[in-house]
């Protein structure tokens, strides 16, 4: 390409200067006089043309570079979010056996004592698994929505213990359509039912809270047993795992922090706002 235009610079300055001659605007003694000068002109347009040529191969080298890296950016993103998609579903799918397994021991026990109970907790047992599958492909899912799973799920273990759980959700009105991860408030609940309730001859009492601060949201599981530090917490099992799955989806945005309230256990999840469209 470069040698084109320094081909079409020589025969455009040859034309040129052969027009001018023949026209009469220039004599014999012109070329003569400033045959120097015409070297010099020719020069310069060799040297412009091959620096223009230049210029132009390497910008369009340039710009293959910055699509080369622009795609292979892409790539690399489409494989960041493919991994990160790939480990949210590992990290649930590690989190729905053990609901399912709670739940279907808390079923059988009914099947013989109260059959009307068990039908109920067996189609609030299909609400769970319906919104359960719906809510991983989508990721993030209304509040009002987790809480009506909670409390289905709350129902089916008072079928368990009956008066010896107590429970209270405190919501914010207007917090219900914010979006929080499926299944979040859940797990929070269930380690209080298996930390706080199952061990002991008296039950007892588990309190949810959610709220909208800020731009962040609150979710807040708080019950009266024996509390338990942070490093009590398995690695693999629901609380971890539910760290996991925020730190994947939210990176440092989101927290999950253990402590004690009156004597028992109080976890805490502060993640990012988001409101259903």
């Amino acid at each position: 390409k470069m040698a084109v235009l320094v081909g079409l610079a020589l025969a455009g300055t040859a034309v040129a200067c052969a027009v001018i001659t023949m026209l009469g605007f220039r004599p014999d003694e012109f070329w003569t006089c400033y045959r120097s000068d015409l070297s010099i002109c020719v020069l310069i347009t060799l040297t412009l043309g091959v620096g223009m040529g230049l210029y132009d191969t390497q910008r369009h080298r340039l710009d293959a570079v910055t699509a080369a890296l622009r795609e292979r950016e892409l790539e690399h993103e489409r494989a960041r979010k493919m991994a990160l998609e790939a480990r949210l579903s590992s990290l649930e799918a590690r989190l729905q056996p053990h609901f399912m397994f709670n739940t279907l021991n808390a079923i059988s026990a009914l099947i013989q004592e109260d059959p009307a109970e068990a039908e109920r907790t067996v189609e609030r047992l299909a609400a769970l698994l319906r919104f359960s599958l719906d809510a991983t492909g989508r990721g993030l899912v209304p509040l009002e929505h987790e809480l009506k799973i909670v409390t289905d799920y709350l129902e089916i273990e008072r079928t368990r213990f009956g008066e010896r759980l107590v429970y209270v959700i405190d919501a914010d009105p207007d917090a219900g359509g914010i979006e929080v991860p499926p299944l979040a408030i859940q797990t929070l609940v269930e380690n209080s039912i298996k930390h706080a309730i199952a061990p002991r001859r008296a039950g007892g009492r588990v309190h949810v809270a959610a709220s909208a601060v800020g731009d962040h949201v609150r979710l807040s599981v708080w019950d009266d047993g024996p509390g338990f530090a942070a490093d009590a917490m398995r690695v693999g099992h629901g609380l971890d795992n539910l760290r996991g799955r925020l730190a994947a989806r939210f990176g440092a945005d989101a927290t999950l922090e253990i402590g004690r309230r009156d004597g028992g256990a109080l976890v805490t999840i502060s993640l990012p706002r988001f409101a259903t469209p």
